[in-house]
């Protein structure tokens, strides 16, 4: 995938289909579990409303089981932008949607059937439809009514985080003040707090630096529960859960209440923390935070009935455990494709690396984290990019030992 909207279609393509990546035996039947989400209607990248069918679900896992996160990414036709549609068809389909706004598709080519102007075989009916897409010319979308919120928890520890920033007090980060952002993530079945921390930003970092946290802790969860903040919304986060294997899921606009729990913990820093402790620095209010979790680990709470830490060792966990030796950063780094110059070198945010043994003008697989470029690994070999110094390439041969050697040759 060497652009972004191939990226999104593919991302889009897994959030359907990942919940059908984390069934049990106890679980409904694929087929069952098909018939369920080709129920749904699904928002596309563009923000528009889409339904899929079973058989394309089907082979969408088919194709994510055998070739990953890329396999779901479409081949580009070699006749995209071009129609075999005749001219009195097109005049005809655009008139009948003037005047018929309301009309199905279907209806429109019956007519078009009718007047004699399609004889119903060439153009195929596909081709039609693809046309229609492509120009504007399908019905608009209806209303449909909301479902009620319903309760919900899951039975076991690992299935089902929830996330979420808290605005926190004003507190001196550095020499200046600044607002401070708390950022957890609950489990739903015994409401532990898998990880938190006070950050001096709500942004893709904090969050990312709290997953991988819990992630060596407790292993890979099955899905990640968010709200639809910026932070949440960010390609690297999707490109990350997919390539983990997590099943990203998001709140739907203006209804927060699936949520709930996580809220329902803010309000207890507020009230029990923050109003009862003050805090200057970004340090000492995280010192405090981790001696306000053991105490609430270890409480009795209201819906569980018990502690939250005997709720979690007294369930099974889901969570897929990662080897103690096994390089976390590499699971979380950001890739990009980016395009070898002549000079040896890549661009990447206004700066440019030098990638030796790369040919020029080829395509190259870089791996980073967004907000650390000290470090950039490219190619298959994860060989460290040096970033690129032209003062030290001025004076490459001044190096005492250069003469020797090339002397002694």
């Amino acid at each position: 995938m060497d652009n972004n909207s191939d990226l999104e279609k593919a991302l889009w393509r897994y959030g359907i289909i990942s919940p059908l990546l984390h069934r049990r035996a106890n679980d409904l039947l694929l087929c069952e579990m098909l018939e369920a989400l080709g129920k749904n209607t699904y928002i596309l990248p563009n923000g528009k409303p889409h339904t899929v069918q079973q058989e394309t679900m089907r082979k969408w896992l088919y194709r994510y089981n055998h070739g990953g996160i890329n396999a779901l990414s479409d081949k580009t036709r070699c006749d995209k932008g071009r129609h075999d549609v005749p001219q009195t068809i097109i005049d005809a389909m655009v008139n009948l949607r003037k005047a018929h706004p309301r009309w199905t598709l279907a209806l429109i080519l019956e007519q078009l059937i009718e007047d004699k102007t399609w004889n119903g075989k060439k153009p195929s009916r596909s081709v039609l439809y693809r046309f229609a897409r492509a120009n504007n010319l399908m019905r608009d979308p209806h209303l449909e009514s909301i479902d009620l919120v319903r309760p919900f928890e899951f039975e076991r520890f690992g299935q089902l985080w929830i996330a979420d920033f808290m605005h926190g007090p004003k507190l001196f980060v550095g020499k200046k003040k600044r607002k401070v952002y708390l950022h957890v993530i609950i489990d739903d079945c015994t409401r532990y707090v898998v990880s938190g921390r006070f950050y001096p930003a709500e942004n893709v970092e904090s969050l990312i630096r709290e997953l991988m946290i819990a992630t060596r802790r407790f292993g890979l969860a099955q899905r990640f529960y968010t709200d639809n903040g910026a932070a949440y919304s960010s390609l690297y986060l999707k490109v990350v859960c997919a390539n983990l294997g997590m099943h990203m899921s998001h709140t739907p606009p203006y209804r927060p209440q699936g949520r709930s729990k996580v809220e329902r913990f803010f309000r207890m820093i507020r009230e029990r923390f923050l109003a009862k402790y003050h805090f200057k620095i970004l340090d000492e209010i995280n010192r405090g935070f981790v001696d306000f979790l053991e105490d609430y680990h270890n409480r009795r709470h209201s819906t569980l009935k018990c502690t939250p830490m005997q709720k979690r060792l007294g369930h099974e966990s889901a969570c897929r455990q990662i080897p103690e030796v096994a390089d976390l950063e590499a699971m979380f780094r950001n890739k990009r494709r980016c395009r070898v110059y002549n000079d040896g070198t890549i661009r990447l945010k206004k700066r440019r690396f030098e990638v030796a043994g790369c040919l020029p003008g080829a395509r190259v697989t870089i791996y980073f984290m967004p907000w650390n470029l000290k470090r950039i690994y490219y190619g298959d070999d994860m060989r460290l990019a040096k970033p690129l110094d032209l003062n030290a390439n001025a004076h490459r041969f001044n190096h005492p030992n250069f003469h020797k050697n090339k002397e002694t040759k």
